[in-house]
């Protein structure tokens, strides 16, 4: 469930993805470009940087640290309409009877909330809120990872986590990602979650990648493989 207590409005969304995609952006330009005077955008700028979700700056702000993802509970109010688009139209691609991994991330948990006329699904789970969101249906199977979970987001990882992946072999894999480079490379923050992915996409015989357009302006260090492991 979305944190109740931040809210966000269209203008503050677009000017974090304006500050992801260009970096550095100053409170004049940002000001011109929405057609609001400086004090507003220095008042979006303070309350952003409050909630983290970029770096405040003397005239100006920069996205967060490369290092770091940004808070679960945040991510969750962040495109949410492109997130259930994209999470619809992937299970529209999932037969009936199909056996599929699914990962951690909350467009992923945004594709588990669209199988609801699915039937006689075999799933394996290394994020617990998509166990949950699932966990009413009988006709389901669902394999929940082993491993130790991080309580801010419902990530099971570590070494059993990766062991019960590797213990299957199914027809999907569907895997969310931090970040996509120019040339294709697909990055994550956590060396965990990168491993857990690298599972999934070596042990699925066809892979879902569920992206927004803001995760081509996000930069993270870890490296998860490319596009071209990718068959869909």
């Amino acid at each position: 469930m979305s944190n109740p207590t931040i809210r966000i409005n269209p203008r503050q969304e677009q000017i974090i993805r304006l500050v992801r995609s260009q970096g550095y952006v100053s409170n004049e330009d940002m000001a011109q470009q929405f057609d609001v005077a400086v004090q507003t955008i220095r008042r979006d700028i303070g309350f952003l940087a409050e909630q983290g979700l970029l770096t405040r700056h003397h005239g100006g702000a920069t996205p967060n640290s490369t290092i770091e993802n940004i808070a679960y509970n945040e991510r969750q109010i962040l495109n949410l309409k492109a997130k259930d688009a994209i999470g619809h139209c992937a299970a529209s691609l999932i037969p009936d009877r199909s056996s599929l991994f699914i990962n951690i991330g909350t467009t992923t948990e945004a594709f588990a909330r669209s199988l609801g006329g699915h039937r006689d699904l075999r799933v394996v789970t290394n994020n617990l809120h998509v166990a949950s969101l699932i966990s009413g249906r009988p006709d389901f199977r669902t394999v929940i990872a082993a491993g130790e979970l991080r309580p801010k987001d419902g990530a099971i990882l570590g070494a059993a986590a990766i062991e019960t992946l590797d213990s299957f072999r199914t027809e999907f894999g569907v895997i969310g990602i931090s970040g996509i480079a120019d040339d294709g490379t697909l990055l994550d923050f956590d060396l965990n979650e990168i491993q857990c992915a690298r599972t999934i996409i070596r042990n699925s015989r066809r892979v879902l990648l569920l992206a927004d357009h803001t995760k081509f302006s996000r930069q993270p260090m870890g490296r998860v493989g490319g596009l071209a492991d990718l068959m869909i």
